[in-house]
């Protein structure tokens, strides 16, 4: 077999170039995965960059009611006496809005109304006897003259009333009174009078539901300025003024009686008083 022969410097630059060969494919490789470490550097460089934006959940709104419908709800719930309801609605509406300021003045009204000025309450004369509201200046007893409306609570339900009484030495046997209020007359047959025996003498009045008469004539003692009253009886007959505490008792029970939940609309129609449950008056 024919074999070449090299000599030492030959192969010697023979192995030389091989390795440089080899060491120039080494970095070649090197380099391929050297760059594709930086490449994948760069992807998650951009994977980082990207902000993913997705919709919040949305909770479904709490469903206001209409602020016409609470102030209506608030003042229909004050007049039955309901107060809490005042405060409860008044969160749903916007402070500042004109309904919040409608109801809050709502509520201040009526919480100074409530306190009924003037106004005392006691028990019943006798046993058996409903509780009575009555003003300040109306006499405990039956031993003075005095005109006046007081409310009774029966039940819980509250139910206005009219008296007239007359005190004397002898009864007059009253058969009816008339009220002359600036030019305003009203006339009243007094049936049925109730008589009692006092220290002095006697004592007649006449006690009733108030209907829209009483109603009438009471409206218009508040508003006039001479106010006479005229008592008639069988024995005789008397006159007097009806005084300025008197006048000023019919508007503090009046507003006293709606304030705490009465209603006065019936009072206001061609309607007669609704019946009083039977019970025992003073």
């Amino acid at each position: 077999m024919f074999k070449i022969q090299f000599t030492d410097e030959t192969r010697f630059g023979i192995y030389f170039l091989l390795g440089l060969l080899g060491l120039i494919l080494f970095l070649l490789i090197l380099s391929f995965f050297l760059g594709g470490d930086e490449k994948a550097a760069v992807v998650e460089k951009e994977k980082e960059k990207v902000v993913i934006i997705t919709q919040p959940e949305q909770k479904t709104p709490i469903q206001k009611p209409p602020p016409e419908s609470v102030v209506s709800t608030v003042r229909d719930a004050m007049k039955k006496g309901n107060y809490s309801t005042a405060y409860i609605e008044i969160n749903p509406v916007s402070k500042g809005s004109p309904e919040y300021e409608e109801i809050r003045k709502q509520a201040a009204e009526e919480s100074q109304r409530r306190k009924a000025p003037g106004v005392r309450k006691e028990a019943g004369a006798s046993p058996g006897a409903p509780l009575r509201y009555l003003d300040e200046s109306t006499p405990r007893d039956r031993a003075k003259d005095a005109i006046y409306v007081y409310f009774v609570d029966i039940s819980g339900a509250l139910w206005p009333r009219f008296c007239i009484q007359a005190a004397a030495q002898r009864p007059l046997g009253i058969t009816g009174f008339t009220i002359n209020a600036d030019k305003i007359k009203i006339e009243f047959i007094a049936s049925p009078i109730k008589v009692e025996n006092t220290e002095k003498g006697v004592a007649e009045w006449y006690d009733v539901p108030l209907d829209r008469r009483g109603y009438e004539a009471v409206k218009a003692m508040i508003k006039a300025k001479n106010v006479t009253l005229t008592i008639t009886g069988s024995r005789g007959k008397t006159t007097r003024e009806v005084t300025d505490k008197e006048k000023k008792g019919f508007r503090n029970i009046l507003d006293g009686y709606t304030a705490l939940g009465g209603n006065l609309n019936y009072l206001q129609e061609n309607k007669p008083a609704p019946s009083t449950p039977h019970k025992k008056h003073p």
